[in-house]
């Protein structure tokens, strides 16, 4: 039984999947196994992974999304330990070994994540420490409230224990985008620390076609996590004040994006009930005052504002 199992979905990503799928094979780290679940593509992937037969196991499933894959993928793992790599990244050849090595030496952690490079579609760095060069904060340790305030765990760069799965439940399918930042959240919220190595372990593809540069999808992602952890995972009663504020403005922030990002597409009634809903909720801040008058200004004059709308947060 191999200890780690590695998970890649993957959806049309035929250009980039063998670079991936090798980085995977090259690996220092040999006790591994490699999941592919192919979520639908009709691009070329099959005959791609036609040159990989015996060294990864293939499934395909009709297109569902990147959580479905990846939780399909985890249901038919068998390692201790998950590893993702989405279908267009690569990783770097000690990734795997180090990644262990850590998660062996501290038990209380229940993820580990590392420092990235990011690259472009042809394999050009654009950046070779992109924490360290953008000076992100890291989640590290104990740290429930940092995640909750920012996202800047990646993916690419995750091994989790299989006892977080267990635990926390898998990937919510509901969410296109922000399904992972949702499950770190949720493996905070069990008590579980979060480890970091500060070496770019992982090359994580700018695209301009990722569903990362979606803005609206992924704010309303947002905004569906901060509802379920106020509504549902009883976040007051089990962490207090301090983390039912935070949930509360990053849930005003991303309202007001979403308003914003109505007006623009010229969407004035649905950013006039986002306006008077936010209100309702938050009575006490004018900005949302503000909101709700240019939601009711006509959108040829908002075309003419508009570089100067963006809500200040």
């Amino acid at each position: 039984m191999p200890r780690v199992s590695v998970i890649i979905p993957t959806y049309n990503c035929a250009r980039f999947l063998d670079r991936t799928i090798k980085s995977a094979l090259v690996q220092t780290f040999k006790d591994r196994e490699i999941i592919i679940v192919d979520d639908g593509s009709t691009d070329d992937t099959k005959s791609v992974l036609a040159h990989y037969d015996g060294l990864v196991h293939y499934v395909y499933q009709p297109n569902r999304g990147a959580s479905a894959a990846r939780n399909l993928a985890c249901s038919k793992a068998s390692g201790e330990l998950l590893a993702y790599l989405d279908a267009d990244d690569m990783w770097y050849p000690e990734k795997l070994e180090k990644e262990v090595a850590f998660l062996d030496a501290h038990p209380e952690c229940g993820l580990v994540h590392t420092e990235i490079s990011v690259i472009n579609e042809q394999d050009e760095i654009l950046h070779h420490r992109f924490n360290h060069e953008t000076q992100r904060p890291i989640p590290q340790g104990y740290c429930l409230l940092h995640l909750l305030r920012r996202s800047h765990i990646q993916t690419l760069t995750v091994v989790e224990r299989r006892t977080c799965i267990d635990r926390v439940g898998n990937f919510d399918e509901t969410l296109p985008i922000a399904q992972d930042y949702m499950h770190w959240i949720l493996i905070a919220l069990e008590g579980m620390a979060v480890g970091y190595l500060p070496e770019p372990l992982g090359m994580y593809r700018w695209r301009k076609a990722s569903l990362m540069t979606n803005q609206r999808r992924l704010c309303e992602d947002y905004e569906q996590i901060y509802q379920v952890l106020l509504k549902k995972k009883c976040v007051g009663l089990r962490f207090g004040h301090e983390a039912v504020k935070v949930i509360s403005d990053q849930l005003y922030t991303v309202r007001r994006e979403l308003a914003y990002l109505d007006r623009i597409e010229g969407r004035r009634g649905d950013s006039l009930r986002r306006a008077l809903h936010s209100l309702k909720e938050w009575p006490s801040r004018p900005q949302l005052y503000v909101d709700l008058l240019k939601a009711c200004i006509p959108s040829q004059i908002v075309a003419k504002l508009r570089p100067s709308w963006k809500p200040e947060v």
